[in-house]
């Protein structure tokens, strides 16, 4: 019987052990007065990592997982406040990166005319609404758009730590769900938007495929490196969905405050 439970002891110590440990951290790419080069440096230095994952693509590094410099000018990689972060603090630990954004999205966006049809679209939208020209329904849940999406441009944090915070977290995933599925819900309903229904379907399933591809290549490094310490730099829109496609693959998913 004490034989037993020793295997029964070591097998949760095991566990625990091989256990990854992922610090997922929702950021922007353009300085806030909450959040700067200088927070997210703090950030990683609280939490002094193993390996850092960056929102880019296979392309953007060589095989040694080194900035691809022969391709794309250093400066290239340096636009974002958060990629300048981790530039300076693996240049002063010389902590471990790798890519984990899907492949292929910027072709994608230049290949879809993404960024113009979706202004497009959605001024579309706009117009039948101001000439009442929407189904009662429709009117109600394009006014709970538009209330949504002006409450997320309105919105001041006062540090990282609130932007990251449960209650964020929990509005982030309400706006995207009524950006995509309830925008797409009055297309189908407006005989004067049905021209927008490929569109605003292959934009939300872009949105979905993206993040399963962010989710898979977290998992694939977490298994790379076992036991580790693993810090996750996002933009904030994506860390509900991660959060939510994480569960269940034995990672302790954590804040960076915690």
């Amino acid at each position: 019987m004490k034989f037993i439970f020793l295997v029964l002891a070591l097998l949760v110590t095991s566990s625990g052990y091989s256990q990854n440990h992922i610090w997922l951290i929702g950021t922007v790419h353009q300085e806030k007065n909450y959040i700067n080069t200088d927070s997210l440096t703090a950030a990683l230095s609280r939490i002094k990592p193993d390996l850092i994952l960056m929102e880019l693509e296979d392309k953007h590094f060589t095989k040694d997982f080194k900035f691809n410099t022969e391709k794309y000018p250093l400066e290239d990689f340096l636009v974002g406040i958060e990629n300048i972060a981790i530039y300076k603090y693996q240049q002063q630990y010389g902590t471990q990166l790798r890519p984990f954004d899907i492949n292929g999205r910027h072709e994608f966006y230049q290949k879809e005319n993404y960024q113009e049809r979706e202004n497009k679209m959605f001024s579309e939208m706009l117009n039948i609404y101001k000439n009442n020209k929407l189904s009662e329904s429709c009117k109600v849940d394009f006014e709970i758009l538009l209330s949504a999406l002006s409450s997320y441009s309105e919105l001041h944090f006062s540090s990282l730590r609130e932007s990251n915070s449960d209650v964020a977290t929990k509005f982030l995933a309400l706006k995207n769900k009524i950006n995509f599925e309830l925008m797409l819900s009055i297309i189908k309903r407006t005989e004067g938007l049905k021209n927008w229904l490929n569109f605003a379907e292959l934009r939300m399933e872009y949105w979905n495929r993206r993040n399963r591809a962010m989710a898979n290549n977290i998992i694939k490094y977490a298994n790379e490196f076992k036991g580790k310490s693993i810090v996750v730099l996002v933009g904030n829109d994506h860390k509900y969905a991660l959060l939510e496609l994480l569960k269940n693959h034995n990672l302790e998913v954590k804040n960076y405050y915690d």
